[in-house]
């Protein structure tokens, strides 16, 4: 577990020498040495060691700076390039080589706290995305890939906008088709599927395999496995006219891709969503209102009843 390696022998000054060691987690680049940058600035702190400093480069952190003259500390949220213009002599950088995947990698590096982070899902690790991570959940370590809290961010959305993602995590937001391709095209991952509802319960439903392919196949939608929990099974029945969605490509406003008549679920909907002739759960319909017809049914027939819904993986 890479978690604590930040606050154990991480890094630290030989007194006699001033030099460094640095663990495997961090690196340093002195061409960025003695430069003064306050770009991206999460905080700065006093801080009687380098160790110390470290411990302050938690959420959302990429790098940070120590003056050991100084005894000051700062913490960075991006990796900023050379400036060579404002100088300040003491200062030394420490970057993050540690890019977690997903908020699994996050969980298992000591963050605990439910909250919007970076992750970085492309293998180049030059694309971070925000993404909502609920640590609290079933142990944590949940990549929210939708969730809807106060519907002012509208789902009716086309191809591009469902592809690339929309709406703010902290809030409403869909993390994207591709993001959700890259996250689930190599780990074996669950579905955490959740509704809250106007009487204050929280229904919840998980599968054990989720997966959505590329572009190139309309992000097809794979389920597998017996599912469990409080809402029932509406997206995955196999043999069930209409209701099972495994295997089923993805649909959009103006993107018709299902088995039915020609644009007349997205229609209903107003929406994007896996779709077969039509559904039987659809997370993403206008926010409370009759026209979101069936959210999840039985189990809720209307969005007028919905407070809020997410859809979060986590691999396994």
């Amino acid at each position: 577990m890479r978690s604590l390696l930040i606050t154990n022998v991480l890094v630290f000054f030989l007194a006699t020498t001033h030099s460094i060691i640095v663990s495997r987690r961090y690196s340093t680049k002195v061409e960025f040495d003695n430069e003064e940058t306050k770009n991206d600035l999460l905080g700065e702190y006093k801080a009687r060691s380098l160790c110390m400093c470290s411990a302050k480069c938690r959420k959302d952190c990429r790098f940070f700076g120590y003056n050991n003259n100084l005894k000051l500390c700062r913490v960075y949220r991006k990796v900023y390039t050379t400036q060579k213009s404002n100088m300040e002599n003491g200062w030394r950088y420490f970057f993050n080589n540690f890019l977690p995947l997903d908020c699994s990698d996050l969980r298992e590096d000591g963050h605990t706290t439910s909250g919007v982070y970076d992750i970085y899902p492309y293998s180049t690790g030059a694309h971070p995305i925000r993404a909502y991570c609920d640590m609290g959940t079933m142990n944590g370590g949940w990549t929210a890939i939708q969730k809807r809290i106060n519907g002012f961010q509208s789902f009716d959305q086309k191809w591009p906008e469902y592809k690339n993602g929309f709406g703010d995590p902290e809030q409403d937001y869909w993390i994207g088709n591709d993001v959700i391709h890259q996250l689930t095209k190599r780990k074996n991952s669950r579905l955490y599927v959740s509704i809250s509802l106007t009487d204050g319960r929280t229904l919840f439903e998980l599968y054990d395999r989720f997966s959505v392919s590329n572009e190139t196949e309309k992000y097809k939608l794979f389920l597998a496995g017996k599912p469990s929990g409080t809402l029932g099974d509406s997206i995955f029945k196999t043999g069930t006219n209409g209701a099972d969605l495994s295997g089923m490509f993805f649909s959009t406003p103006g993107t018709d891709n299902d088995r039915s008549i020609k644009g007349v679920c997205t229609q209903h909907c107003r929406c994007g969503w896996w779709m077969n002739d039509c559904y039987n759960a659809c997370l993403n319909g206008p926010w409370s209102t009759k026209a979101w017809q069936a959210p999840w049914a039985p189990a809720v027939m209307s969005g007028k009843s919905v407070t809020g819904t997410k859809m979060m993986i986590r691999r396994h």
